[in-house]
C-alpha cells in the first residue's frame, strides 16, 4: 500500500500510464505529462526543468499528476493540440458544473486557480506547443483574461506583413490576421478546401476542429483571398487532397511534399517573421493573431458575438466573449465616454485593411472597407454591407412593375453601376455612415 507521499506520487504514475493503456489518454499527452513531470521533479535529473520550479514535495508532484491526468480525459481532444481557448473553456466548463464530470454547482474558485495554474506550468514546460501560458486564465478577481496590450496593434501587422517573403508564409500570415481561426485548423486544411475565387474556404473535418465546424464548415477569407490564390498557384503538389501548408517548392522534392507542417514549424514560421519587423518573439504565437482577430472584429467592426463565435469556432452557448473578451466592452464604455466628452475623436479606421491592395497594388485609405480598384473586400461587416447592396438591388427588381421600361431601365444601370469597384467601395463607405 502507497503510504509515503513519494510512493503515493509514484502510484498516481501508475494511473496515468494506466489510462494511456486503455486508450482514454492519447499517447502524446501521456508522454508530455510524464516528461513535465520529471523537469518538476528535483530527483529526476535526466530531465531539464526549462525554468519550471522544482520540487522534492511527493505532494505536489501527486497533485500535478492527478490534475494533469484528469485534464487530458475531460479535454474535447488531446492537451498537447489545444489552444488557449480550448483550456479556458474546460475550466469555464468546470466552474459552472457544465462539464458532466463534475457536480451540477461546479467547482470552488480555489480548485479551479490550483488546475489553472498547473496548466500554467505544463504549458511553460512544453512552449514548444505554442501555447502562451500567461493565455491560460487563473482565477483572481479584477484580472482581465486577454491583456489588450498583448494584441497586435495595425502598425505591427502592416510591419509584419512587409517582412513576409514567400508565398506561403503570406497564406499563413494572412489566414491568421482576417479569419481568427485556431493554428490546429489552418494547419489541417487541403487544397481542396480552399476556394478563392468564391472568397471563402471548408475546415478539414478531420482535422480536430475542437466541435468548431459544428456550426457549418464554410468560412470568409475577407483579406487572405489574394495570399491564398497566389500560393495555391505555387503550391509544389497542387494534388487536392494534399495539405495548404507545407514545404515550399523548393524543398518539397522528395516524400514530404504535400504533407502538414507541424504546429511548431508554423510558430517558428511567425516568430521569424515577427523579429524581422523589430517584434519581440516571446509576443508572438499563432493564438496572439486569434486574440487581435476577435478584438478587431468586436471593437473596431462591432460584429456582434454570435457571429464571432460562429467564425471562430465556439459553441453557440460559450462564455468566450464574457471571460476571454470581457476587455472589449470595457473598451467599447470607456471610448464612448471619451468621445461624448470631446475628449477624443470617433475612428473610422479599418485596422484589417492592408497599406497596399494585394489584388491590384492600389494604394488603400486607413478607412477603406474595400478597394476602389478591383472591389476587394477586408473588413469583415464590409462583406455584409455587400450582399445587403446586391439584396436591395433585387428587391427593386421585384418591386418594379411589369412593363414599366423606365423603371426597369434605371434598375439596370444600377446593377451595372454595382459591378463598379470604386462605386461599390463608395457605397460600403456610405452605408457604414447612414448606420
Amino acid at each position: 500500500m502507497a503510504t509515503s507521499p513519494r510512493q503515493q506520487y509514484e502510484k498516481e504514475r501508475d494511473r496515468l500510464t494506466d489510462a494511456h493503456d486503455e486508450g482514454r489518454i492519447s499517447t502524446a499527452d501521456h508522454d508530455a505529462i510524464l516528461e513535465c513531470l520529471d523537469g518538476r521533479d528535483e530527483t529526476a535529473l535526466a530531465q531539464p526543468s526549462r525554468g519550471i520550479k522544482t520540487t522534492d514535495s511527493g505532494h505536489s508532484l501527486r497533485s500535478y499528476t492527478n490534475t494533469l491526468h484528469k485534464m487530458a480525459e475531460r479535454l474535447d481532444g488531446d492537451l498537447t493540440d489545444a489552444d488557449a481557448d480550448d483550456v479556458n473553456q474546460l475550466m469555464s466548463d468546470h466552474l459552472t458544473g457544465r462539464h458532466p464530470d463534475v457536480k451540477d454547482d461546479g467547482l470552488a474558485e480555489s480548485t479551479l486557480s490550483s488546475y489553472q495554474g498547473i496548466l500554467r506550468t505544463f504549458f511553460q514546460y512544453h512552449d514548444d506547443l505554442g501555447v502562451d501560458p500567461t493565455d491560460v486564465e487563473v482565477m483572481n478577481p479584477g484580472r482581465t483574461p486577454v491583456d489588450e496590450h498583448k494584441i497586435f496593434d495595425p502598425d505591427e501587422v502592416e510591419d509584419m506583413r512587409a517582412e513576409v517573403d514567400n508565398p506561403r508564409d503570406r497564406a499563413l500570415f494572412e489566414l491568421l490576421v482576417n479569419t481568427g481561426q485556431r493554428i490546429g485548423a489552418l494547419q489541417s486544411l487541403r487544397v481542396k478546401d480552399m476556394r478563392p475565387d468564391e472568397g471563402v474556404f471548408y475546415l478539414n473535418p478531420d482535422g480536430g476542429l475542437k466541435g468548431a465546424d459544428e456550426n457549418g464548415k464554410k468560412r470568409p477569407l475577407l483579406g487572405a483571398k489574394r495570399a491564398v490564390h497566389d500560393w495555391l498557384k505555387d503550391h509544389p503538389t497542387k494534388n487536392p487532397d494534399d495539405y495548404l501548408l507545407t514545404n515550399l517548392p523548393s524543398w518539397s522534392r522528395g516524400p514530404n511534399a504535400g504533407e502538414m507542417l507541424s504546429q511548431q514549424s508554423l510558430n517558428r514560421i511567425l516568430k521569424r517573421i515577427a523579429e524581422s519587423a523589430g517584434i519581440d518573439r516571446s509576443r508572438v504565437h499563432a493564438h496572439t493573431f486569434r486574440h487581435t482577430f476577435v478584438t478587431i472584429a468586436k471593437r473596431d467592426y462591432d460584429m456582434d458575438d454570435a457571429t464571432i463565435k460562429h467564425i471562430i469556432g465556439h459553441k453557440p452557448d460559450s462564455t468566450v466573449m464574457e471571460t476571454t473578451y470581457a476587455h472589449l466592452t470595457n473598451d467599447d464604455h470607456i471610448q464612448a465616454a471619451e468621445v461624448a466628452a470631446g475628449m477624443a475623436e470617433p475612428t473610422d479606421d479599418s485596422p484589417l485593411t492592408p497599406a497596399v491592395c494585394p489584388t491590384c497594388g492600389d494604394h488603400l485609405a486607413d478607412d477603406a472597407k474595400a478597394c476602389a480598384g478591383c472591389g476587394m473586400v477586408f473588413a469583415p461587416d464590409a462583406k455584409s454591407a455587400e450582399k445587403q447592396i446586391q439584396a436591395d438591388v433585387k428587391q427593386d427588381y421585384r418591386d418594379t412593375e411589369p412593363g414599366d421600361d423606365e423603371q426597369q431601365g434605371k434598375i439596370d444601370a444600377l446593377d451595372d453601376l454595382l459591378d463598379d469597384p470604386e462605386v461599390k467601395a463608395a457605397l460600403l463607405d456610405r452605408m457604414e455612415e447612414d448606420e
